[in-house]
């Protein structure tokens, strides 16, 4: 005689199942707009809002007319969210000068979030979206329980100009700031000179002469300037060449020749 399991027990395996493959994020979300999956390009970025690590309330659309890096990441202190947010933190200075705004969106809550702020020195807003608001708008999976690791790049009408699904952490932020400012028109800002590298070029002033050193001759056939150039405060001009004896030569007729 077969065994046959009771059908509670089949319901129950299948929930499991399906318990555990909403946990690993598989299959594409459903957004709120009736898509499936990231958000695509050239669609409206959705009009949500959210408290930051300040408990300000930052609103997407009242950042039109400026281009806006939207990043997603699972955790507040974990390695991987740290090197991100720290590099978006070292270049936050190059993001305004180019018009770029950026918010960071993980599903911590507002304490969490103003510690990692406060431990990392972040200067821009990260958002609490402990009720998924945010990444069910844009479309963002949920991996083990937290909020997979995805860009967007909002373009300064509000459209979504650019998805980025894979992201390296650590150059994740430069990567963006290039493609904002050609977005914003910017020049790319330059990034600072990194601590011990070779020292800045010399400015274009001439540096002032060594004290007591002679001024440098003129080159040949160089036609000399009507005024002598100013003497630097505090250095010495050197001393006058003796003045040349009178060539020898015959006598004037007249004069009594020496003898």
């Amino acid at each position: 005689m077969k065994r046959r399991f009771p059908i509670a027990v089949v319901f129950v395996v299948l929930a499991v199942v399906f318990a555990f493959a909403s946990l690993l994020g598989c299959g594409a979300a459903e957004r709120p707009d009736g898509g499936q999956g990231l958000i695509p390009v050239g669609a409206a970025a959705p009009d949500v809002f959210a408290a930051d690590q300040h408990g300000a309330i930052q609103r997407l659309s009242d950042q039109r007319g400026r281009a806006v890096v939207v990043y997603f990441y699972p955790k507040d202190g974990t390695p991987g969210c740290t090197e991100e947010a720290c590099a978006f933190r070292d270049a936050w200075d190059r993001f305004k000068q180019a018009n770029v705004q950026v918010f960071g969106v993980s599903s911590d809550t507002r304490e969490s979030h103003e510690k990692f702020a406060t431990e990392n020195k972040l200067p821009f807003p990260i958002l609490v979206d402990t009720d998924h608001a945010w990444a069910t708008a844009f479309g963002v999976p949920m991996r083990l329980g937290a909020t997979a690791r995805v860009t967007f790049l909002v373009d300064p009408d509000g459209k979504i100009a650019k998805v980025y699904p894979d992201v390296d952490p650590g150059v994740h932020a430069d990567e963006v700031l290039k493609d904002a400012a050609q977005l914003t028109g910017a020049a790319l800002p330059v990034a600072p000179a990194a601590s011990g590298s070779a020292a800045p070029a010399a400015p274009d002033t001439a540096a002032p002469a060594a004290t007591g050193a002679p001024p440098a001759a003129a080159p040949a056939g160089a036609a000399e300037p009507a005024t002598a150039a100013p003497v630097a405060t505090g250095t010495m001009l050197p001393p006058a060449a003796p003045a040349a004896p009178p060539a020898k030569g015959p006598p004037a007729k007249g004069s009594p020749a020496r003898r």
